[in-house]
């Protein structure tokens, strides 16, 4: 085996969750050369990867957008004269991507679109965590294969961190946290709604914590600043504005130098998880049971409101809420994060 390619073009978060199977796989073919494919905008966590060796985007709204481009996109692949393609992505355009890529041997879930395709097929059972569905791909291509075995050779998820940043942003921190002062990060935003925790619950939280002595920073992307302008008109105490101003490494940077992470079900969620950064995760439309909680070696709690009737009303969320009442968020209250965060803390 030469050539292997794990294709997983999806959200931010979930190529996080498949940097286990790329680790497993160059176990399991110490010879091989991995490729990773990914979305463009997350391709700078990957890139520093031990075991990538190249990362390759596709960008399906950009330069790959309509059946030209998929054609384009699979003449490229054909280029690489992969001997395995192993895809967490289920869609069908990605299968028949793969499938005009010339590649002869295609592992991914029976559950996808056009699953008649794929050469080797998995089960995708949802009552594991994604990291441990993404392991199951292996299933069939190794012969000792059970999950735990998978598990302890793809480890935990990894990002890259741009490392002078990282030392820039330790410097700078270190600055602040003398008299044992503590720097906690704040990601409020997401791009779906219904995951977003009320604003002004947020700026409780930075208010309470910095009557306690601990400094919030707060991160976002840059389409999502405007959730950062209302923090900003709800919350009466300062805090550190580091929103819309970092590349993925660069944020990846500040959340491995934060002592805790409050945020939503979000991708700052999996780099926080996969850095070892303590993190509290706010968990509404979705649950745990989706299997896309915090998933590695490293302290985290989900705070969400259990046996509420409506949950999970959707894999991603949504852009409303299907009730019009919005409990799941709502009703997590500032004072119930805040006793799971000082504890974190502690």
């Amino acid at each position: 085996m030469h050539k292997i390619l794990v294709f997983n073009p999806s959200f931010i978060g979930d190529s996080i969750l498949t940097t286990p199977l790329v680790n497993a796989l160059s176990k399991i073919y110490p010879g091989a050369k991995i490729y990773f494919c990914v979305r463009p905008e997350s391709a700078g966590l990957f890139k520093c990867l031990e075991n990538v060796q190249e990362v390759i985007t596709f960008d399906k709204r950009g330069d790959y957008k309509g059946l030209t481009g998929l054609w384009k996109f699979a003449c490229k692949l054909r280029g690489y004269n992969f001997d395995m393609i192993v895809t967490a992505h289920k869609s069908f355009r990605s299968l028949l991507t793969l499938k005009l890529s010339g590649c002869k041997n295609i592992i991914g879930f029976k559950q996808s679109s056009l699953s008649f395709l794929l050469d080797k097929k998995s089960d995708r059972n949802m009552k594991l965590h994604e990291v441990e569905r993404n392991l199951s791909l292996l299933s069939n291509i190794w012969d000792e294969f059970t999950l735990e075995k998978a598990k302890n050779l793809g480890n935990n998820p990894a990002v890259c961190e741009d490392m002078e940043y990282k030392q820039k942003v330790s410097t700078f921190l270190n600055t602040l946290k003398k008299d044992n002062r503590r720097i906690i990060g704040i990601a409020p935003a997401s791009v779906w709604e219904t995951k977003r925790w009320p604003v002004e619950n947020y700026a409780t939280i930075i208010e309470k914590m910095y009557f306690k002595g601990v400094y919030s920073l707060v991160i976002s992307g840059p389409k999502e600043y405007w959730v950062i302008e209302e923090l900003k008109e709800e919350c009466c105490v300062p805090f550190l504005d580091f929103a819309g101003k970092t590349s993925l490494t660069e944020l990846a940077s500040i959340i491995g130098n934060l002592d805790l992470l409050i945020c939503n079900d979000s991708a700052p969620m999996h780099m926080a998880a996969a850095l070892e950064t303590p993190l509290v995760a706010l968990f509404g439309p979705t649950t745990q049971s989706l299997g896309f909680f915090p998933y590695g070696s490293g302290q985290s709690e989900v705070v969400e409101i259990k046996d509420l009737y409506c949950r999970p009303c959707a894999l991603h969320g949504g852009r409303r809420c299907p009730e019009k009442h919005f409990r799941c968020m709502r009703d997590i209250k500032p004072e119930n994060v805040m006793v799971v965060a000082e504890e974190l803390l502690t």
